[in-house]
């Protein structure tokens, strides 16, 4: 018992350097129950349902997480992403070349990204007050341009969208599935470029310097706005490369496309370790974070246990992830 004692503050310490704990626990404990608990959990079709779906999210909460450890919210990604979908959408069907409308879905959703950005640093509205706004805005936009239908592009099939978000072939043939989409090795790689960005760059250190003690960050010559402002415009770039990841798979878009996206991925980035003060958090706690809401989803679902029940088990790992990552906070 003394041992136990001695060692427990030490585990903490360890622990309060490695923001991805909990959720990595959370995810293991999680991955062991549903293998006995839920039927077929344990199969190639469940796994790959889990990472091909977990992607497109898990691109937008990359974004969501860096702006996070910067110290701002963006509540309007899901609204973002239908705009950009239906750009992408009605570009196509108007006729467009397929590289100039994934150009105009891009660059769309960068600049409602970097106009959110705008809003904040130059009104010096809370963000969590201001993207609550754009969020409205954005999904009336996606009422104005998409007149409230549904978009289906019905054209020829389109090459570059097989590389994007097509059947993972050698994966499917390997398990005998068509579960596995090359989505996957987007999300892994823009998971690995900004874990690098993150963690090894200078602008990575400007990014926890302006989330956790911005008026010092300030004091040492750091721009502060200008961080900010480009972390807003990064989340939107990613959120149009997972609305194009997305429709490349679909084909489709309606207006509630991305409802609810906001609540996920600030959920999954939480959980992942990302503190809602700002300065502390990483990538691959986000991914984590993305992949643990998502088996809970999908091992839920082979439970036949109403969606509600995914809800409040969330709403009970996010409050549980907070008080854990709080404990181990003050260990620092």
């Amino acid at each position: 018992m003394d041992l136990v004692t001695k060692k427990l503050p030490q585990i903490r310490h360890r622990l309060s350097y490695m923001p991805e704990a909990v959720a990595l626990i959370v995810l293991l404990l999680l991955f062991t129950f549903f293998s006995f608990a839920a039927p077929y959990f344990l199969t190639p079709l469940s796994i790959g349902n889990i990472l091909t779906f977990g992607s497109i999210t898990g691109i937008v909460t990359i974004g969501v997480a860096m702006l996070m450890i910067s110290g701002e919210f963006d509540l309007s990604v899901g609204s973002n992403f239908a705009v950009a979908s239906y750009v992408l959408a009605l570009s196509l069907i108007a006729g467009w070349p397929v590289w100039l409308s994934i150009l105009l879905a891009l660059v769309s959703s960068t600049l409602l990204g970097c106009l959110n950005g705008l809003i904040v640093i130059k009104t010096r509205i809370p963000s969590f007050i201001a993207t609550l706004g754009t969020m409205l805005a954005y999904r009336g936009i996606v009422r104005a341009i998409g007149g409230g239908d549904f978009a289906t592009y019905k054209g020829e099939p389109i090459p570059v969208f097989k590389i994007m978000n097509g059947d993972f072939t050698l994966l499917n043939n390997l398990f005998g599935v068509q579960a596995f989409r090359t989505s996957m090795i987007w999300f892994l790689l823009l998971a690995a470029i900004f874990t690098f960005v993150l963690m090894r760059t200078r602008y990575g250190n400007w990014i926890f310097a302006a989330g956790g003690a911005p008026e010092a960050a300030l004091a040492q010559g750091v721009h502060v706005a200008r961080v900010k402002i480009m972390n807003f415009t990064l989340t939107g770039m990613l959120v149009g490369i997972a609305s194009v990841l997305q429709f490349a798979h679909r084909m489709s878009v309606d207006p509630l496309r991305g409802e609810g996206m906001e609540l996920i991925v600030v959920a999954a980035s939480v959980i992942g370790g990302v503190r809602l003060t700002g300065g502390y958090g990483t990538i691959i706690g986000a991914v984590l974070g993305t992949f643990l809401l998502q088996m809970l989803d999908q091992g839920l679902v082979l439970m036949q246990i109403p969606i509600q029940v995914f809800q409040a088990t969330a709403g009970l790992i996010i409050i549980l992830a907070v008080i854990s990552n709080t404990y181990l906070g003050k260990a620092d």
